[in-house]
């Protein structure tokens, strides 16, 4: 028998605090288990794919069923891109070092690098929910995940106002970081992008059913 009321509700709430404190303990193990290096970026992916679902008010797929057949099946496409990200933020970083000199040569250098940087971040923000949300394969969910960031400033603002004030709480009471760190940043995006999806959905449905004229 299901619960009602004030019990309802703190069950419910029970339930939803223990999974994002498990899933978060898997994307910690799973790292590990790819020794850091190789683990983080499947393990990530593994863990959007769950977040993706509690977005859409799913919370009762099988978490560590999902976590590992998704880990497993994703391990070297999400390393390939991981990798990736990683030399470009290499690389910028490189730069940025590289031009730091005066002269308005070198500021003009360190302004476009900063777009790119910017461009870069805000594509990272929204390439796992794109991984886990659409069928696309290697530099087209890059290109996607920047679409939808450029198109979308004020869920990306949105979003990073989300991460400030839970930096903010995670500050105040570390003791929340093990449990609930990756997987409270993970759900925020995914909720956040879940809207953003559903509003490309309705858009183009509705572009669909507009009455063509001759």
């Amino acid at each position: 028998m299901e619960l009602s009321g004030m019990w309802g509700s703190f069950y419910r709430i029970s339930v939803v605090i223990s999974k994002m404190a498990y899933v978060n303990l898997l994307w910690i193990a799973f790292t590990l288990v790819g020794f850091v290096v190789l683990g983080v970026a499947p393990a990530t992916v593994a863990l959007f794919t769950i977040t993706r679902d509690w977005a859409k008010k799913d919370w009762d797929q099988p978490v560590f069923k999902t976590f590992w057949q998704t880990y497993r099946e994703e391990f070297w496409r999400a390393n390939g891109a991981g990798i990736a990200f990683f030399a470009i933020g290499f690389l910028l970083y490189w730069n940025f070092t590289l031009f730091a000199g005066a002269g308005v040569v070198m500021l003009i250098v360190r302004g476009l690098l900063l777009i790119i940087t910017v461009l870069f971040g805000c594509m990272l923000v929204l390439f796992f929910p794109t991984y886990v949300s659409f069928h696309l394969k290697g530099l087209h969910r890059v290109r996607a995940a920047l679409l939808i960031a450029c198109g979308h400033p004020y869920h990306l603002i949105l979003i990073a106002v989300s991460l400030f004030i839970l930096q903010s709480i995670f500050m105040f009471i570390p003791g929340l970081i093990l449990f609930f760190a990756a997987a409270s940043v993970a759900y925020i995006i995914s909720w956040i992008s879940h809207r953003i999806f559903e509003a490309m959905k309705q858009k183009q449905l509705s572009h669909n059913e507009a009455p063509q004229h001759g």
